[in-house]
Formats: C-alpha cells, structure tokens, sequence
C-alpha cells in the first residue's frame, strides 16, 4: 500500500536502479519494465512480470535522499525509440548512487518538475526579501528563518514573527535574473531579481546545496531557460589552473596548495566557487571531483589555448 499523498502512479518506464558504474563501458545491466511512482515522501520502482507488477520486488527512493534530478551523464548506452534519459542521484548509505528513467519526454519532465518542487517544498531557509530596492541592498534588513514551498509558477517563502505568520509570495514568471553563490560551509545563495509595484527588488534564500539549486533548476525549467542559455562561465586563473591539474594529474589538498601557492582556506574557496558553476561535485568521502561539464569546459579551453598559440 502506498503510503502519502500521491503524485505520479504506476506510469510505465523502463529504468535502470542503481547503475552498478557510469564509468564502465562494457556493462550487461539490462533496463527493466516496470512502473513508477511518486509521493511526497518517496519514488516507487516497481519492476513488471507475467504482465502485471511485481510490487514485492519493489524499490524505495526516499525524496529527502535525493540530490539532484536530470544531472548531465555520460551514458554508457543509449535506449533505442524516442525515449528521453532522466537521471536520478541519491543516496544509498554513505554512497551516492545513480538510477536511471527510461520514458517519454513529456512524461520525464512531469516527473522532473514534481521531483524538484518535492525537494524544496517545505524545506527549512534563510531569506531576506526584499534584499535590495531599487539597485540598493537593504543593509538593515535581517536574514529570517522560515519554509519554503513550490507550488506550479509561485515560490512561498513564510515565517513566524511575534507569533503571526508572514508570507512573502514571488512569481516565478516575472523573475528577470538569478544569481547563484556558495560558501565554503557548504551552504548556497540564490538571489532572484524582479520588478514588484514598478520597481526592480530582489529576495535573498540561503541554504543547503541541494536545495537550492533544485529551486534554480526549478526555476529555469518555469522560464524554459535551457543550459545552452545560461551565461558563460569565466574562472580566474587559479580556478582555471586547479581544474586544469585535476584533469591532467592525480593530485590532493597538500599539492593543490603548493602548486597554486594558496593556503588551504583559499584552495577551499576555489572548490567550493567551482562547485557552483558545476565543474567540480562533491563526493561522499570529502574529496571533490571533475563533473562532466567540467570536464568539456577544461578540454574545450585546453584546445583554444593550443590553437591560440
């Protein structure tokens, strides 16, 4: 029996869970029919036999275990038909695992958005808004702590103040520009900018990385801006250098350090900026390594260095 309020039931996929290895090419894991479904407190995969589901082989993917939703992979087959890909990383244990969705587009994307707004909704942030009037930040306006929640086009953000609650509601549609930022706690800024009452405002939201960028990817998925549309990144040189050697070299903190000429503080700001732009992601065992955008952006740059000279 299926336990919490109901969003997608029994659509029938094909997946993959979990993918024993992205890296490995020569792979005989066969895609499985079967059926997914979706709650406000978990993903269902239930596999298909003798025409009918085979609920008791089952497998649970808790939301609050999920990281991140249609990351770019390099997969290492492709599923014959017009099917679309939808990767989902989670957490198994002290791992992060990979499944892998199988279904048509429109379908992928329903499921994508649901997963996203299941994320965010109801997750604990710290948010200023507005943070700034007018092209000015608001120096005297405090961070507060309350909930946020999605709900289709329109981000909630609420709190509890002298015992009355405070809702601050923002259209997603009339966000005109957003801005991503990182600390080296771990945590993430978005700032969102829009006009309200004839005048540009924008509204601050600090929290947990996987947080927000589910409501940045949220957010762009609701203004249909694809990754091709995303601003180009530009590094400085010691971010491009340290990318550079962890593509070319096996290197550690020690190295990085003494290559670059940083203390260890600065190479941790040097991560966790490259973190926001993607290049780099965090693995479970506190080391970083290259995503694969990060990958084709150092070797993308690596060859117009070449060509220059």
């Amino acid at each position: 029996m299926t336990e919490g309020q109901i969003f997608i039931e029994n659509v029938r996929i094909q997946y993959i869970s979990p993918v024993p290895d992205l890296k490995e090419k020569k792979m005989n894991t066969q895609w499985l029919f079967g059926y997914f479904t979706v709650t406000n407190q978990k993903v269902i995969l239930t596999p298909e036999k003798n025409n009918a589901a085979a609920v008791s082989e089952s497998i649970s993917i808790l939301i609050s275990d999920i990281n991140e939703v249609d990351r770019k992979i390099d997969l290492w087959r492709k599923i014959l038909g017009t099917n679309r890909i939808l990767p989902i990383h989670h957490n198994t244990g002290s791992d992060e695992a990979v499944s892998l969705i199988a279904t048509s587009n429109e379908t992928a994307s329903e499921i994508k958005n649901i997963l996203l707004q299941l994320i965010v909704s109801g997750e604990t942030v710290e948010f200023v808004s507005p943070f700034s009037k007018g092209g000015k930040i608001l120096f005297e306006k405090q961070p507060q702590k309350g909930i946020v929640i999605l709900t289709n086009e329109m981000i909630e953000l609420s709190t509890q103040w002298l015992g009355k609650k405070q809702i601050e509601t923002i259209d997603i549609t009339k966000i005109d520009d957003t801005e991503l930022s990182c600390s080296t706690t771990g945590q993430m800024s978005l700032v969102l900018k829009y006009q309200k009452d004839g005048v540009l405002i924008s509204s601050l939201i600090t929290a947990d990385g996987r947080i927000v960028n589910s409501l940045d990817k949220y957010i762009k998925i609701i203004k249909g801006i694809s990754e091709e549309d995303e601003k180009e990144i530009n590094l400085d040189e010691k971010q491009f250098m340290l990318l550079q050697m962890m593509y070319t070299s096996d290197i550690d903190a020690a190295m990085a350090t003494e290559m670059l000429g940083i203390s260890v503080d600065e190479l941790d700001k040097i991560v966790q900026q490259l973190i926001c732009f993607k290049l780099l992601k965090a693995t479970t065992n506190d080391e970083v390594e290259l995503t694969e955008k990060g990958t084709k952006y150092i070797v993308e740059k690596m060859k117009q260095n070449i060509v220059q000279r």
